[in-house]
């Protein structure tokens, strides 16, 4: 049988009023969970802020400031140093550890262990080049050296296989040690013969011993 018009118009607004029922319930239960979920992130975030972790295991850390320029960085394989005016300065290794940067970006020293000599080390720079170093070296003979460094001079105090002295360099060489070493051990000898072989004339010997000292290793009385 077939319904008036008003029983399809009843039968219509019945309809709707169930439809509105339902999408208010949804909308409910949508802003219900986006609610539930702001107030969980706020809450996890409180919670990451406060934590307390036994052990973070990571490649690298970067720590920055409020200008996001980088002032410490901890890594497995620290990259070259950046000096004054982008100038890169290369490790010669791989390192690990600590850097420190000032304000400007600009590598300032560091914490670390290299990978082939395996040397442990602090370094403190000017802008722009290494001003003190502290070195340790892996062996068991526990052999060490700390260097103050301008641009045209060097204090050295170092102990190693040769003994232990004070030395102070400039661009010409040792000009001072105490005590001075009078003759150079035969592993520290033959290593300044092989550099001699290779670069002769740069008398990189003469920057860390006396003249005489590395004359009779060069010449063979040693």
């Amino acid at each position: 049988m077939t319904k008036s018009i008003e029983e399809r118009l009843a039968t219509l607004e019945q309809e709707n009023a169930s439809l509105r029922k339902r999408i208010t319930r949804q909308n409910a239960a949508w802003l219900f969970s986006v609610l539930a979920l702001v107030g969980g992130v706020a809450v996890a975030g409180v919670a990451v802020k406060d934590a307390v972790f036994n052990s973070i295991k990571a490649r690298e850390v970067v720590v920055v400031d409020a200008k996001g320029t980088v002032r410490a960085r901890i890594g497995g394989d620290v990259p070259d140093a950046v000096m004054a005016g982008g100038r890169v300065s290369k490790r010669g290794d791989k390192a690990a550890g600590m850097i420190i940067y000032d304000s400007e970006g600009i590598e300032r020293g560091g914490y670390v262990t290299t990978d082939t000599e395996s040397n442990a080390m602090i370094t403190l720079d000017s802008k722009y080049r290494m001003a003190a170093i502290l070195v340790a070296g892996p062996d068991a003979s526990q052999t060490s050296a700390m260097s103050l460094i301008t641009k045209d001079s060097m204090l050295d105090l170092r102990a190693d296989a040769n003994g232990s002295r004070m030395t102070m360099t400039d661009k010409d060489g040792v000009k001072f040690q105490q005590p001075a070493i009078a003759a150079l051990s035969p592993a520290t000898c033959g290593g300044f013969r092989e550099i001699e072989k290779k670069e002769p004339g740069k008398r990189w010997c003469q920057k860390r011993y006396t003249d005489a000292a590395c004359q009779a290793c060069l010449e063979g009385s040693n």
